[in-house]
């Protein structure tokens, strides 16, 4: 009896969850069949930082590896000082994982750190390092890092410069001697990208940061203090990312955050450089002469250099700081996320050509014929990728024809590429709009099979676009705008394009799939063939004396089903099976009870009763909890 109950269970929810999988499964298909650029291929990411000896340190920067949302797996390892956490174990991790391929991202200020060569030569990026040797501060510690290469192995070597007379470290707990680096053992293909350098996001986080501390609406100067190097082969690559990271920052809140911040002017400052040959980025002099100046340090996490190291060279000077460091800040797990899909995007589409074959186009393509890749170029070419995805099968040229929104000159030379075609390309413009005065609804577009009708349209999203994008495009194209205008809309420009190339389609477009020919909406509440209700979820007996029968309660089931159900019960929770023994459902055990409950087609909604008695040993006394539970099946 209990084998065939249980089975009628698992019958009902085995088709439950089937259908829940499988509606799970539609959306992720379209979404990412195009990010992966082959079937077999396996991403994994790796988030490569310096590390520390500090946890508080290294503690924010494993919190924003934890944050960063692909589907792929995510590792994070450190260069040196965590043991614990280094490279090799990350990527060990990730090859038990089975993935093929790892973009490795530098967690790091500049592209132009010494220790981007030190983690390429850990990737297997390269063969052999060059001996370095740098001052540097470890928690407090001054002391002289060496990378040397003797005998097939690199190590980096740390000698404290306040050792005593044995050249030995000082007790003061810091990392000394030596430490190997060792390059990884995988068969992984491995991709390193660009660390932090002027992207964007990292502007944002800047601007962000100089906002908490502004508080003259204008005139403040904004200093912005990275840790630089003493290398001059690449200090030009930390001064031009450093500028350029101010500047953005300061159009960003003058034009997209917040208008009423206008700074007077930014400043790059370096803790580490030759003084000599550039006084001109030395801290103390640059704050002690700016006006109102805002010092904002650009370091990845919180520590000895934003707690220490920056108000000690600035002590005695007035000037806003609060220490803050690029994390904690949600930008930068996105900044992971957008630099490691630049590596694995998949940035080809496919149609059938003229002769039925099929042709690939890819994103190099389009921007070839059109001389450069500008947001239109981008948005033209993943929208027509994204539609592409949704069709049933390949779409082909020819039996294809695009309708666009947008009139620029990036969109039709896109279009009309793919499709190899102007006559299949036309452009209808929402009232309102022209070349001049656009709108987010301007960009959609349809796509139409000629031979079924099947349409796909694409639009892309309004939240991609900064708020005010569109007048000061306007404004830039009537050639009203001011030069920092000008220069703030380019930005906006880059940062649109990238949005558009590399975030997933689903954050970017909006799609809409419709069959050809005309249709019908149709809707339809089942119900199903076995459903029942019991209202009736407590029963007390009261009081009841050993040897006696209970007065009889009733429990109400209700069938809500399209079809009479056999109703049958078992007795759950029941302490030595009082309950079993003693309770009478319509006269009858609990285990012997089995009733039909007809259906009710008028509204599917009928109510049986139940009397329930107990019949009371004379071995029983104290209190007796215990649950019932009714099991509906088809009657047959």
């Amino acid at each position: 009896m209990e084998d065939r109950r249980f089975e009628a269970i698992r019958r009902t929810l085995s088709t439950i969850v089937a259908i829940t999988i499988l509606l799970s499964l539609i959306a992720p298909v379209v979404a990412g069949a195009y990010e992966n650029g082959g079937a077999d291929e396996k991403i994994g990411v790796l988030v490569v930082a310096h590390g520390s000896p500090s946890e508080s340190w290294c503690s924010p920067v494993r919190n924003i590896t934890d944050e960063v949302d692909m589907p792929y797996p995510v590792e994070l390892g450190f260069l040196e000082f965590v043991p614990n956490e280094t490279i090799n174990l990350a990527v060990d991790r990730l090859d038990d994982a089975g993935v093929t391929k790892i973009i490795a991202v530098p967690l790091f200020v500049s592209s132009h750190s010494s220790h981007i060569q030190e983690i390429e030569y850990v990737l297997g990026l390269r063969d052999a390092l060059p001996r370095t040797t740098e001052h540097v501060t470890v928690e407090g510690v001054e002391m002289k890092r060496t990378v040397v290469s003797t005998g097939g192995q690199c190590v980096i070597s740390y000698i404290s410069l306040e050792a005593g007379a044995d050249g030995g470290m000082p007790a003061t707990g810091h990392p000394g001697g030596e430490e190997e680096l060792v390059p990884v053992e995988t068969d992984s293909e491995i991709a390193l990208t660009a660390a932090m350098d002027d992207h964007w996001l990292m502007a944002g986080i800047v601007a962000d940061r100089t906002a908490d501390l502004c508080t003259d609406p204008e005139g403040e100067t904004l200093v912005l203090v990275a840790h630089g190097t003493g290398e001059e082969k690449n200090f030009a690559g930390w001064v031009n990312s450093t500028s350029s990271l101010a500047d953005q920052a300061r159009l960003k809140l003058r034009y997209w955050r917040d208008p009423s911040i206008g700074l007077g002017g930014t400043e790059a400052a370096f803790i580490h450089h030759n003084e000599t040959l550039h006084p001109e980025f030395t801290l103390e002099p640059i704050v002690k002469n700016a006006t109102d100046p805002v010092v904002v340090p650009l370091m990845i996490s919180e520590g000895y250099f934003t707690g220490k190291k920056i108000p000690g060279l600035l002590e005695n000077l007035t000037y806003a700081y609060d220490g803050s460091a690029l994390t904690p800040h949600p930008d930068v797990a996105e900044w992971i996320e957008i630099v490691a899909s630049e590596e694995f995007t998949y940035l080809t589409l496919r149609i059938d050509d003229e002769t039925g074959e099929p042709l690939d186009i890819s994103l190099d393509d389009l921007a070839a014929a059109h001389g450069h890749i500008c947001p239109c170029v981008a948005a033209a070419f993943k929208a027509s990728q994204t539609a592409f995805l949704v069709w049933d099968g390949v779409p082909a040229r020819g039996d294809l024809e695009i309708v666009s929104a947008h009139p620029s000159d990036g969109h039709n030379e896109t279009f009309e590429y793919i499709l190899n075609s102007s006559e299949d390309v036309t452009v209808e413009l929402p009232d309102g709009t022209d070349s001049v005065n656009l709108t987010v609804e301007n960009y959609n577009y349809k796509f139409i099979e000629k031979s079924t009708g099947n349409m796909v349209v694409v639009s892309v999203k309004g939240g991609i676009f900064q708020e005010g994008f569109f007048d000061m495009r306007k404004r830039c194209k009537t050639g009203v705008a001011t030069p920092d205008e000008k220069s703030a809309f380019k930005l906006a420009k880059k940062e649109l394009k990238e949005k558009i190339l590399y975030l997933p389609a689903e954050e970017v477009f909006e799609v809409e799939y419709t069959r050809g020919g005309s249709s019908t909406t149709l809707t339809a509440e089942i119900i199903p063939a076995i459903s029942m209700t019991v209202p009736t979820t407590t029963v007390d007996f009261g009081k009841v004396g050993a040897g006696m029968t209970s007065a009889n309660q009733v429990i109400t089931v209700v069938n809500t089903g399209a079809s009479s159900a056999k109703v049958s019960a078992m007795t759950l929770d029941d302490a030595g099976c009082f309950y079993n023994e003693s309770l009478r459902l319509n006269g009858g055990t609990v285990g012997g009870f089995s009733s039909v409950v007809p259906s009710d087609t008028s509204d599917f909604r009928y109510e049986y009763e139940i009397l329930a008695n107990l019949v009371v040993p004379d071995w029983a006394g104290g209190m007796y909890d215990g649950t019932i539970l009714f099991v509906a099946e088809s009657e047959s």
